[in-house]
């Protein structure tokens, strides 16, 4: 399989050897020395489109790829950035100094989760989540199989019902990344380079992030780990119940 720039694309970017580096996002990434390109279906809920217009508004509010551009044909959307220096945090070089990762992790969403929300055009509250993740249980959207362990063999409603019960009864809000994992956190050294895969941003409850953080350093690393990422950011402001609601809200995306 190779890359397929559309002509828009082809105008703005070098002619380069591009490598499949595809995640778990969906979308298919590929790389180049200097860019990268993402591209998806048409029609999915979190488009490309979308996420060109989060990217130029953290643009000198925390460090994110540039675009370069967008197009679209009648079956894919195409988003172009640079590409940032430095790996992600679960790359095997940066998994050598997990402890101080998870540092950099917590300083890097409180920076995130400082910017005004007044400022942030984009809403990703709990109402408009519930609607999306209702709209995907509807639409058979929701790989049942991926479940975490303690819900694996519940049905994509079942889980949906317990989130609608047991909705928090009050938000934190703050502008959060919406997917705060650790492929989505490049490093490099002691440093945060940027945040990547911002399609998801929005005002949120600052647990959608730290649920999400948590439970990426527990899969890669340890429940140590987890704790000290915690410790940093601030312990007074975490909800144990708000982590565990969250992990199993992004069950359903």
């Amino acid at each position: 399989m190779s890359l397929n720039l559309p002509p828009e694309l082809r105008r703005v970017l070098p002619a380069a050897r591009w490598e499949d580096v595809s995640g778990e996002s969906g979308a298919t990434t590929w790389q180049s020395r200097n860019y990268f390109v993402k591209v998806q279906p048409r029609g999915l809920p979190e488009s490309l489109r979308t996420e060109q217009a989060k990217l130029r508004w953290l643009v000198g509010r925390v460090p994110v790829p540039r675009v370069v551009g967008y197009a679209a044909d009648e079956a894919s959307e195409y988003l172009a950035t640079t590409r940032l220096p430095g790996v992600p945090m679960h790359h095997p070089d940066a998994l050598l100094h997990a402890r101080r990762n998870a540092e950099l992790l917590a300083r890097a969403l409180r920076e995130l989760h400082a910017l005004p929300i007044r400022d942030c055009p984009f809403n990703a509250s709990l109402a408009v989540k519930l609607r999306q993740a209702r709209e995907r249980v509807e639409g058979g959207l929701v790989d049942e199989a991926d479940f975490d362990a303690e819900r694996l063999g519940q049905s994509a409603d079942q889980v949906l019902r317990q989130l609608l019960k047991t909705r928090p009864a009050a938000e934190d809000l703050v502008v959060t990344h919406g997917d705060a994992c650790l492929p989505n956190i490049l490093v490099s050294g002691e440093y945060v380079e940027g945040f990547v895969d911002v399609g998801r941003l929005g005002i949120a409850d600052r647990h959608q992030d730290l649920a999400l953080a948590c439970r990426s350093l527990r899969r890669n690393e340890d429940e140590d780990l987890a704790e000290h990422f915690l410790n940093t950011y601030g312990p007074a402001l975490i909800d144990p119940a708000k982590l565990a609601y969250y992990q199993a809200l992004d069950e359903l995306f």
